[in-house]
C-alpha cells in the first residue's frame, strides 16, 4: 500500500485531466505522451479563455453573467491551483515519501482505517463528475440546434460568449467554435475534479493517520492491570511489565504523531492559498449557478434539468472538500477522545503523566487556510453558499 495506488480513481483522473500532479516521490510517474497530452489540453484552454474575457465584454450583461461568469471562476481556480501543486513539487514529493514511508509497514489496522476513510467519498466523487460532464456535454451541445434554424450567428449564439472571430460570421466558424466550447468546458471541469480529488486525497490521507494514533492509543489503555492493592510480587512485577510495555508503546506513537504533524505543517503549506482561493472562489462560482436558477422559469425543461444536475454537483464538491477538511481538524483534537474512556488511570505515574500531557498538546484545532476567515470546514459550507445567494440577489437587481 502506498500513496498511489489506495485510491485507483484519483490516479485515473489525474491521467484523464491532464494535470499530472504528483503520484510518487520520484520524477517517474508520465511518460513523454502525457507531457504532451497535458500542454495541449493547456492549449485549449488557453485558446477559450482568450476568447472568452473579450466575448463577454462584448455580449449583453445578463448573456455574461449566466453563460460567462461560472466559465470564467472556474476556469481561473484551476489554473491557480494546479500551477501552485506544480510550483510545490519538492515539497508535495517529500509529503508523498512520508507517507509511503508509513504506509509501506505491514499494519493491517493502518491498512483498515485509511481504506475506511478514503471509501466513503468515492460514490460522491463519481456523483460529482458524472453529473458535471453529462450537464456539461448536453449544456454546451443545445446551441447545436440553431444550425438548422439560421445560417448567419453573433456572439450570444455560443452557448458561453466567446469571441474568435467578427460577428456575423458563417455556419462553419460556428459549428467550429461550439466545439471548442463543448471540448475546454469538458476538460476545465474533468480538470477542477481532479484538483479537487487529489487535495481531498491528501487530506484523508492524513487525517487516516491521525485516526490510527488515537485508535492505537485506546488499544494500549485496554490491556487490563491489576489494582495496586500491593497483595503479591508476581502482581507488582505484572504491573512494572505492562507499565512498560505502555511506555515503549505511547513513546512509538509519539514518534508517528510527530511525523504527522511535521506532514500537517507541509500539506499546510502546499494547499493553504488554495483553500483560501477556492473559500472565495466558490462565492461567485455558486453566485453564477444562482443567477442561472433564477433563470430557469424562462427556460426549457432540458435547460432547467442541466442546471439542477449541476448544481447538485457543485454542491456536492464543495461539500465534500469542507466535510473532509473538517474531518482533518477534527481528528487532529480527539486523539485522545478514545482512549480517555479506557483504564488509563491505573497504569503508574509516568504513564499517567505522558497521557495528561497528550491531551493538552491536542487542543490546538488545526487550521489549514492562509486566512483565519477563509478556512473551509463545515459551518463555512453554509456561509459560502448563503453570501453567494445575497451576491446573486444584488447583481440580478442592478441589471
Amino acid at each position: 500500500m502506498d500513496f498511489q495506488n489506495v485510491n485507483p480513481l484519483n490516479v485515473w483522473i489525474n491521467f484523464i485531466s491532464g494535470n499530472l500532479f504528483p503520484m510518487t516521490a520520484d520524477d517517474t510517474s508520465f511518460s513523454v505522451l502525457w507531457k504532451i497530452y497535458s500542454i495541449l489540453l493547456w492549449l485549449l484552454e488557453l485558446v477559450q479563455v482568450c476568447m472568452l474575457i473579450p466575448g463577454c465584454i462584448l455580449v449583453p450583461k445578463e448573456k455574461a453573467l449566466k453563460d460567462g461568469m461560472v466559465g470564467l471562476v472556474v476556469t481561473f481556480e484551476v489554473t491557480f491551483m494546479v500551477t501552485r501543486i506544480h510550483t510545490c513539487k519538492r515539497l508535495m514529493r517529500q509529503l508523498i515519501q512520508s507517507l509511503n514511508d508509513i504506509l509501506h509497514a505491514k499494519d493491517e489496522l493502518m491498512r483498515n482505517i485509511v481504506v475506511a476513510t478514503l471509501k466513503p467519498m468515492e460514490t460522491p466523487l463519481k456523483f460529482y463528475l458524472m453529473a458535471g460532464v453529462l450537464s456539461i456535454i448536453i449544456w454546451s451541445s443545445t446551441p447545436f440546434v440553431l444550425v438548422y434554424q439560421k445560417d448567419v450567428f453573433f456572439y450570444v449564439d455560443f452557448r458561453m460568449p466567446v469571441a474568435y472571430t467578427r460577428e456575423p460570421f458563417s455556419t462553419t466558424v460556428f459549428v467550429i467554435g461550439s466545439l471548442v466550447v463543448l471540448m475546454s468546458s469538458i476538460y476545465i471541469f474533468i480538470k477542477k475534479v481532479s484538483v479537487d480529488s487529489y487535495m481531498m486525497h491528501l487530506i484523508l490521507m492524513i487525517t487516516a493517520q491521525y485516526r490510527y494514533v488515537a485508535l492505537k492509543l485506546s488499544m494500549i489503555f485496554q490491556d487490563k492491570v491489576p489494582r495496586d492493592d500491593g497483595n503479591s510480587y508476581n502482581e507488582k512485577k505484572h504491573r512494572l511489565t505492562m507499565d512498560y510495555r505502555a511506555e515503549k508503546d505511547i513513546k512509538a506513537l509519539c514518534r508517528h504523531h510527530n511525523t504527522i504533524v511535521q506532514m500537517t505543517l507541509m500539506l499546510r503549506n502546499l494547499l493553504s492559498l488554495n483553500f483560501s482561493l477556492i473559500y472565495v472562489n466558490s462565492i461567485f462560482r455558486f453566485c453564477g449557478i444562482a443567477i442561472m436558477v433564477f433563470a430557469i422559469p424562462s427556460t426549457t425543461l432540458l435547460e432547467t434539468t442541466v442546471i439542477i444536475m449541476y448544481a447538485s454537483g457543485g454542491i456536492v464538491q464543495l461539500y465534500l472538500l469542507c466535510s473532509c477538511v473538517q474531518q482533518l481538524l477534527d481528528a487532529t483534537i480527539e486523539i485522545t477522545d478514545k482512549a480517555f474512556h479506557e483504564e488509563w488511570y491505573r497504569y503508574g505515574g509516568l504513564i499517567k503523566r505522558t497521557f495528561i500531557m497528550i491531551i493538552m498538546a491536542n487542543n490546538l484545532e488545526c487550521k489549514l487556510s492562509t486566512f483565519g476567515k477563509f478556512n473551509l470546514s463545515l459551518p463555512s459550507f453554509m456561509t459560502i453558499l448563503n453570501s453567494s445567494y445575497s451576491i446573486a440577489l444584488l447583481l440580478l437587481k442592478t441589471n
